[in-house]
This record gives C-alpha cells, sequence and structure tokens, in this order.
C-alpha cells in the first residue's frame, strides 16, 4: 500500500502496505532486461573477463547504476538512503561488471559487492564483510531482496548474512507477501510457511499468537521482536498485527546458542517498521466479516534538510467481532487499538533508532462454541479479556573502524490483562446440560531486554574471520492473581445467557504468585569464510534465576541454572547457486517446580543434527531449500510413577522429532510470484508415564502443505491488477495422548484480488474461500475449536 517508486522497464519497484518503498532492498534491474533467460553461465563469464560495453549518460546515481545493472544484466540492491541525492557522470567505454559499478561508486564512498552469481550489494566501502549490511541495517533495512523472495536474514546469525550462506533452515516472509496474501497476524502470515504450525487449524484465537515449530511449542520463549525477546508473561503477550511489521523471520531448530533459553523447534523473529528518508504517506480502511471494521496509518520522512533525521508513526485501530455469535446477534469481540511513533538519528558512524509502541486488545477471550452444538459456552455480560501492552527502546550502531562496529539494542516493556471467563466443565446424562467453571484473573509484568554486540572482521591465511561477540541480559518480573468457582449449567440446546454471576472474591483465590526471572548470557560466533566455503562456530554461557512467591501458600523457591550451548554449521556455495549445508546444535529450556523430594528440576536438554540444500538461481528472484533434521529432547518432565506421588512430576521424558521441510518462494519478472511448503513431521514421546510412550503427542500433524500463486498484471487491459490463490492442507492429528481418537485433516483455500491504481488501492481477501468446516479437540471432546469459517475483508488504500 505505499506509494510506488520508479523502477526500469520490467523490474518492479518496492511496494508493500506502507513499507517497501524505504525498507525493502531496492531490485534495480533483472537479467531479461538485458540478455535471454537463458544465457549459458560459460556466456556469462566470457563477457565478465573481455568485459561490456556501456554507454550510459549522466544523472541521478539510482538511474545510473540502474543502467548499468541493466545493461550488464544483474540483479543489484541496496537501501535507497545511500543514493539519495547523489550524481554521477555516467560511464562510456568497455569494462567489466565490477569495474563498471566501480567507476562510478567509489567518488562516492560506495561499492558494489557480489554476494550470489549475478547478485551485487552496494555497501558503504568501509563495510567490514561481503555480506554484511551497510551502517542502516539498524534501520530493520528487508534488505537482499524485492517481492516475496529477501535474500539476508539479520534472526539466523545476528549478522546480515546471505540466506543461501545460512547453514540452518530459515524463513522469511516479507512486507509485500503479507500484503498479496491478505494477513492481518502473524499466524496468517507463517501459514504457508513449512515446519510451523499455526493456531491448531488456523482456529478463531484471538488472543494470542500460537505457534508451534518442528512439533515444539514456541508462543512463548519462541516470541521475538527485532532481535530482542518479547517475555510474553502468561497471558501478557504482544500480540502485534501484521501492518506494524516489515517481514516476519522464522529460524528452526535449537538457536540457544544466539538467544539463551529458547524452545527447540525455533524462534520467530517480529521485525518492526522503522523510520525510513523516502517520503511515506499513507491511510486506508478494511471492512468485512463479523462486523469488522479496521483503519490504518503510516507516515514516515525525513525530519531535517540534511537527512540525518527521520521518523515513522505507524498505527491501526479494529472494531471487529468474530464468528462467535450469540442468539441475539451479538458476537465476541476482538478489538484493537495499536500506535508505534519511532525516531531515528544517523552520521557516518553512529546511528540510533528509538522505537516505541502502545497496544490495548479487547476480546471476549477463548472463543470457545461446545461441539457439535456450536452453542456458545460464555456469557456475553460476563466474558472479558482487556489487555494493555506498551514498550520502548533503542536500536544503536557505532562504528569503531574500518573492520569493527558496536551494537546494542535494548527495550523496556509493561502490560496488564483483565480476564473474565466461562469455561466447560462436564455434561450431564441428559445430554444437554453443561457445568460450567467461571475463572476470573489479573495480570501485570515489566521486563527488560539488553543484548549488547561487538562484531568485525579479521582476515588472515586466506580466510575471512566475521566475529561476534555479545553479552545480553533480561529480566522480567510478572504477579498472577487467579479466581475460580462454578457457574451456573447452560442448556446447551436451549441456551439462556446474561444469567447473574457473582464476581470472584478473595476467598475464592486459587493463584497468587509474584515471579522473577532473570538470564545473563556471554556468546561468540565465528563465520569463517573461505572461497566457496561458509563455517558457523558458535557458543553461548547462560545463567537462569527464577524466583517464586507463593502468596497463597506462603512458601517461595529459588531456581538456578546454568548452561553452555553450542552450533557448527559448514555450507558450500557452488557458482549454480546451488548451496548443500549440515549443522548440529543444542539448547536447553528451564523447568520450574520440584519434585516430591522438593529437588529443583534442573533444564531440559535438546540437540539437533540439520542437512539440507537451498538452491538460488543466478539473476532471478528465487530461493528453494530442503532441510532434513531430527532433533531430540532429554530430561523433559512427565508424571512421576509412583502413585503415592500422585499430581508431581519427574525427570525422565524424552521426545523426538524427526522430520523433512521443502520450501520454494519465487517472484518472476513477468508478474508471477509462488509460494510453496511441505511439511513432514514425525514427533514421538520415546519416555513417557503418562500413558504417551511411543505415541504422537496431541494437536501434532505429520503432514502439512501449502501452495499459494499470485499474478500482478503490467500490460493491456488487465494492467494494474493482482490476483493470487493459495490452498493450505495440515492432516490428521491425535485428540488424545493415548492416540485412540482423531482429528480430522482440512484443505482449506485463500484467493485475494486487488487493483493497484497509484495512489489508490483497492483489494478484497478472502480466508476459507469454500467455508470448509475444521474442528481440533485436545484431550477430550470438551475442549475442542472450530476453525476459521469463510472470511472476506475488503480494504482501499490511499497513498499521497
Amino acid at each position: 500500500m505505499a506509494r510506488k517508486t520508479g523502477g526500469m522497464r520490467g523490474a518492479r519497484p518496492p511496494r508493500g502496505t506502507g513499507v517497501s518503498a524505504c525498507a525493502a532492498a531496492m531490485l534495480l534491474a533483472l537479467a531479461a532486461q538485458a540478455a535471454p533467460a537463458a544465457a549459458s553461465m560459460d556466456d556469462a563469464a566470457t563477457q565478465a573477463s573481455a568485459g561490456l560495453q556501456f554507454d550510459v549518460p549522466a544523472g541521478p546515481l539510482v538511474t545510473v547504476l540502474q543502467r548499468i545493472a541493466s545493461e550488464a544484466g544483474v540483479l543489484v540492491y541496496f537501501d535507497p538512503a545511500l543514493t539519495r541525492d547523489l550524481a554521477s557522470e555516467g560511464l562510456a567505454g568497455r569494462y567489466t561488471v565490477e569495474h563498471a559499478f566501480g567507476q562510478v561508486l567509489a567518488r562516492h564512498g560506495l561499492e558494489a559487492r557480489q554476494d550470489t552469481p549475478g547478485s551485487y550489494q552496494i555497501v558503504p566501502a568501509w563495510t567490514p564483510v561481503a555480506s554484511m549490511l551497510p551502517l542502516t541495517r539498524v534501520e530493520g533495512v528487508a534488505v537482499g531482496g524485492d517481492g516475496f523472495v529477501p535474500r539476508v536474514s539479520m534472526a539466523a546469525t545476528k549478522t546480515a548474512t546471505p540466506l543461501i550462506r545460512v547453514a540452518q533452515s530459515v524463513s522469511v516472509v516479507s512486507q509485500e507477501e503479507m500484503r498479496a496474501r491478505g494477513a492481518r497476524t502473524v499466524p496468517q502470515a507463517l501459514q504457508y510457511t513449512p515446519g510451523v504450525q499455526v493456531n491448531n487449524f488456523g482456529s478463531n484465537e484471538v488472543r494470542n499468537d500460537w505457534l508451534v515449530l518442528r512439533g515444539f511449542d514456541a508462543k512463548l520463549t519462541g516470541d521475538y521482536r527485532d532481535g530482542l525477546s518479547q517475555m510474553p508473561y502468561d497471558q501478557i503477550r504482544a500480540r502485534m498485527p501484521a501492518y506494524a511489521l516489515e517481514r516476519v523471520e522464522v529460524v528452526r531448530g535449537p538457536s540457544a546458542s544466539l538467544y539463551g533459553q529458547v524452545a527447540p523447534g525455533g524462534i520467530v523473529n517480529r521485525v518492526t517498521k522503522r523510520p525510513t528518508g523516502v517520503l511515506l504517506r499513507e491511510a486506508a480502511v478494511q471492512a468485512g466479516s463479523f462486523d469488522t471494521r479496521q483503519a490504518f496509518l503510516d507516515l514516515g520522512g525525513t525530519a531535517d534538510a540534511g537527512g540525518s533525521t527521520s521518523y515513522r508513526l505507524t498505527a491501526t485501530a479494529r472494531d471487529a467481532g468474530t464468528q462467535d455469535k450469540y442468539d441475539d446477534g451479538q458476537r465476541y469481540r476482538d478489538d484493537l487499538a495499536y500506535v508505534a511513533p519511532a525516531l531515528r538519528w544517523a552520521d557516518a558512524d553512529t546511528a540510533i533508532t528509538i522505537l516505541a509502541h502502545y497496544q490495548h486488545d479487547r476480546t471476549d477471550g477463548e472463543s470457545r462454541a461446545f461441539y457439535p452444538t456450536r452453542t456458545l459456552v460464555g456469557d456475553p455480560a460476563y466474558d472479558l479479556n482487556e489487555r494493555d501492552f506498551a514498550s520502548v527502546g533503542y536500536l544503536f550502531e557505532h562504528r569503531l573502524n574500518s573492520a569493527w562496529s558496536l551494537r546494542q539494542n535494548a527495550r523496556y516493556q509493561t502490560g496488564d490483562m483483565t480476564l473474565r471467563n466461562l469455561y466447560p466443565l462436564a455434561l450431564a446424562a441428559d445430554g444437554r446440560t453443561l457445568s460450567r467453571v467461571q475463572l476470573a484473573a489479573q495480570e501485570r509484568a515489566t521486563g527488560v531486554a539488553v543484548d549488547t554486540q561487538l562484531e568485525g572482521v579479521v582476515e588472515a591465511a586466506g580466510m575471512r574471520h566475521t566475529v561476534l561477540a555479545g553479552l545480553d541480559f533480561r529480566r522480567l518480573s510478572g504477579t498472577q492473581d487467579y479466581r475460580q468457582a462454578m457457574a451456573p449449567p447452560l442448556d446447551i440446546l436451549n441456551p439462556v445467557y446474561d444469567q447473574p454471576i457473582a464476581r470472584l472474591g478473595s476467598d475464592q483465590r486459587v493463584l497468587d504468585v509474584r515471579q522473577v526471572s532473570t538470564q545473563w548470557g556471554l556468546y561468540v560466533q565465528d563465520q569463517i569464510q573461505a572461497g566457496d566455503w561458509t563455517l558457523t562456530l558458535g557458543m553461548r554461557h547462560d545463567r537462569v534465576n527464577d524466583e517464586t512467591d507463593d502468596r497463597l501458600a506462603a512458601d517461595s523457591a529459588n531456581t538456578r541454572d546454568s548452561a553452555v550451548t553450542w552450533r557448527a554449521g559448514l555450507s558450500y556455495a557452488f557458482a549454480s547457486g546451488i548451496a548443500p549445508y549440515a549443522s548440529y546444535a543444542t539448547a536447553f529450556t528451564p523447568q520450574p517446580g520440584t519434585d516430591f523430594d522438593g529437588a529443583s528440576f534442573s533444564p531440559a536438554m535438546s540437540d539437533q543434527i540439520e542437512a539440507g540444500i537451498k538452491y538460488q538461481p543466478a539473476n532471478t528472484q528465487a530461493l528453494y531449500t530442503l532441510a532434513a533434521f531430527e532433533l531430540k529432547q532429554r530430561n523433559a518432565l512427565t508424571a512421576d510413577p509412583d502413585p503415592a506421588h500422585a499430581g508431581f512430576s519427574v525427570q525422565s521424558g524424552r521426545l523426538r522429532s524427526r522430520g523433512v521441510e521443502l520450501e520454494a518462494k519465487f517472484s518472476g519478472a513477468d508478474g508471477w510470484d509462488l509460494v510453496a511448503a511441505y511439511t513432514y513431521n514425525a514427533v514421538t514421546h520415546q519416555s513417557s508415564n503418562d500413558g504417551g510412550q511411543g505415541k504422537t503427542p496431541i494437536v501434532t500433524p505429520r503432514h502439512m502443505a501449502a501452495l499459494w500463486v499470485g499474478h500482478r498484471f503490467s500490460h493491456g487491459a488487465l494492467s494494474g491488477w493482482e490476483t493470487g490463490l493459495g490452498a493450505r492442507y495440515i492432516g490428521t492429528t491425535y485428540v488424545d495422548v493415548a492416540n485412540t481418537m482423531k482429528n480430522r485433516a482440512a484443505t482449506v483455500f485463500d484467493a485475494s484480488v486487488a487493483y493497484d491504481a497509484g495512489d489508490w488501492r483497492f483489494s478484497v481477501d478472502a480466508m476459507n474461500l469454500f467455508n470448509q468446516e475444521a474442528v481440533v479437540c485436545r484431550n477430550d471432546r470438551l475442549n475442542c475449536r472450530y476453525g476459521v469459517e469463510r472470511t472476506v475483508l475488503a480494504a482501499v488504500a490511499y497513498r499521497y
């Protein structure tokens, strides 16, 4: 939804919901404009050695680079701020591609560095490593790709490493892809990503981002934003709208060697919108199914004549219902207010970005319809889930010299939550009287996270070492007050709502705790590049302290843990664009509580071996990834087998996750976009005392697949139109631990159509186009959730 920027014929300018023109890397030229797509690698090598004839007139530097890239048939990408207000005298004569770029860039302190065959990144001459972003990386610039295929991710290595050289399975969902598919939430953004299970069939979960990676729950420890943990505390979680984000990065597999105590299945990193030197003005409205009404605003630009100060203001507000509706037409709510101001200042060596946000969520809590009657278990006069969340932080970077830079990212956050919900308890013998329990809760939490990094390059013995050393700290303090009692029963065949439900008093309190958790982590990483080989080695030492003050039981506990985790990965990038890799990594997850004897639990430990192949054809916007892995967790909690120790746990649980993941992403100069994903994930309880040994964990699909195909029309009568069609499949899952009941498989279709008229953009997006019913039950038939019904939303955006 951002204003289109100029580009040469056939090269698609960056677009997106208010961010691509400044935050996505600029793709200036495609090989198809200058050379036949079928030109062989031998032809390209001959041209490079003999030189090419250039005849480029003087003009703005961005235009000159555009012409050089077009005539050479290569890709060029960079932060648009690097070329702002710069001019060039042009280029005439015979040069190699590298020499041609050098002729026009040297006087501006810039240079072109090739990261993959036929692909060049423009960076400041002082940038210490070919794969590194310029200083403006603190803006979160989505460098390295256009359309659906970003080329670079910071999340996997905390350095700007091309994805083709990362020895790990990583997916990046760009702002343009989210816009094209009409994704409104992070789970919706990840519905076409392998290895990620979202919200149980995409169920109607309006409270939190429920994410599972490679069979392991990541909604708490795997929740990251801008490289820092969001430190969710039970129900206090920042469920950020997709409109607030530039991209979503998924790093699959253990990442503890960089991040500490994280889920072994991986992390999901949300990259928020940042200040931009490119003028942004966007306002949009959306309306559709379930009484949804939402407004959007995205403003950005420079705040001074020199361009050293820039700003961004992103905001959205939603007044909406859900598919769950009472007899009188009243719906469960899904309301939102979000505002995020940002400010950035930078000079030649230093940059600091201030990021802040406030978010208010108002829902009716767990949207729960009793299966199979669809009768709502809650009560409109009682149910409430209201949450406020705010944060302020900064991203700081300073160039120490030509080889070394210092960074520090920090964030303070606070939140509080009020919850009232009714839950089903048991169905009477008459088949219609449902007993219910009421729950009322108050939570408050504050947290601070700081990550300090020193990065530099050391060259020796023909090898280039990109060294990263870091120290991070985080502290989370929270309180919980839960009260519970029986509620009036409900006739599910003839429900009567607005029943008198007494507010719960202090004598009905079932939980009253204060918890403080701290983590210190010291880590080091070395990425060793020797020609086409890249060896990544990393190690981290963590100290974790958890204090719990149980005010209800007048008791307290203090758990101290430490762990050393590490990883090693090796990849080789062939000139053809094929890059096989292999890696090994470990992880740990602290486990609060004690056993029957009062001994504190030690962390659950995990390790993974992964091997795969990535393929990125030269002169294309495409990336294909195949990954195979085996991930094991030991020392997990399972039921104490001693009958005299009922309700206690022991650390003898073991879980194994094996699988294969395939992903294909493609954006063509002819307007076609494609996203394809397939997941095979066999997860097994190898050791368990609760009857699940040798069984698959509940609600864990073995097969998932997704395909999205879109097309942008740029010629003829349909010029400006965009269409897309997608399909998502999730295989059967088990309801119970013993694997005696199954949830059925489900296939749903999504679609999108839009018309882009320059300043205006009109779109209609549909999820679950054919209204396929999907139901997922957990543990028993009393705990079932319906998937999202057909949802159609229309939007109008104006860019001025």
